[in-house]
């Protein structure tokens, strides 16, 4: 189990060093969502009822859209430099990989998360820094990196991938696309927590059930 452990930070380090270095998936990650951001700012003149009410489901669509970009160079590296086999017959589990990958791309979309909320802030005038909105933002992140992960590791060999990976994706991430926005939507307007504690829950048992498979599922995956 420790030996485990090692493996898991040993890899976690190596994607985020990578990706420190070459800044490709975080600089284009970044640069969709601010122009994201302004298109929605200087399409819609909104007053700020209709902001609060609008909210939650613009900055999950900037981020949701913008992490999908992320998602598609998950496992990019190995596969051009073809070390994805030596990878798999390195590490004392194979699921340690995928955990590594989640994990990787979970730390990504946290700091899209952190950079997008103040621009939208400033945008449109209306704070979104609520703890509320933000550990319903944090499960959603959660959830949408596990299902990701696990879906770019299946289209990651296809010639489509940049395609596949929307189309497969976007429909298992209807329960958290959801509750983020109805769980937002509660927390920005001011409603009670009764309100908006079932969308909650939903996330983190989304969370949970979409890790849980991934970890069972991912060996037969890279191996089929």
């Amino acid at each position: 189990m420790k030996n485990w452990f090692r493996t898991l930070k040993a890899l976690v380090w190596k994607d985020l060093l990578q990706e420190w270095r070459s800044k490709d998936m975080l600089t284009s990650m970044l640069a969709f969502a601010i122009l994201s951001l302004f298109i929605f700012n200087y399409a819609m003149e909104l007053d700020p009822r209709q902001r609060a009410e609008l909210a939650a489901g613009v900055i999950w669509v900037v981020i949701m859209f913008s992490g999908t970009l992320g998602l598609n160079r998950s496992f990019l590296a190995e596969q051009e430099q073809g070390s994805f086999d030596a990878l798999v017959m390195a590490v004392p589990d194979v699921a340690v990989i995928w955990l590594a990958k989640q994990i990787s791309n979970y730390l990504i979309m946290l700091i899209l998360i952190v950079i997008t909320l103040p621009v939208y802030s400033v945008l449109y005038n209306q704070n979104l820094f609520v703890p509320q909105f933000l550990i319903e933002l944090v499960l959603g992140a959660w959830g949408f990196s596990a299902a990701g992960t696990l879906i770019s590791s299946m289209t990651v060999q296809t010639r489509m991938r940049d395609l596949l990976l929307p189309v497969l994706l976007f429909p298992v991430l209807m329960p958290v696309n959801m509750a983020v926005v109805k769980a937002g939507q509660g927390v920005l307007s001011g409603a009670g927590w009764e309100t908006y504690q079932v969308w909650i829950s939903i996330l983190l048992v989304y969370g949970i059930i979409m890790t849980t498979i991934s970890l069972l599922v991912f060996d037969y995956v890279i191996r089929e």
